[in-house]
């Protein structure tokens, strides 16, 4: 691809916007057209490429969380070790 080209392609969106929409595009709320100026850019733009990949990154950590029960015994143990903790002279 001529270097006209490519900066034209890239100028179709920017930076700024790519952040923008970062989370719409990965959760695929956004349209055909979007979608296409976004990967363009990415393929161009190893900034933006790495910052997305991080926010991917979090949300799928953040849905891993909400899986993880918590152990209601745990919970009152760990909640008495911090009342015992305060309560020390």
């Amino acid at each position: 691809m001529a270097q006209e080209e490519r900066d034209q392609v890239v100028a179709e969106i920017t930076c700024h916007e790519v952040a923008q929409w970062a989370s719409a595009y990965l959760e695929e709320h956004v349209g055909d057209e979007r979608k296409r100026q976004i990967a363009v850019h990415l393929a161009m733009c190893a900034g933006c490429e790495t910052y997305v990949k991080q926010i991917a990154t979090v949300r799928d950590m953040i849905r891993q969380l909400s899986q993880v029960e918590d152990v209601p015994s745990n919970m009152g143990r760990l909640r008495q070790a911090f009342v015992d903790r305060l309560n020390r002279p």
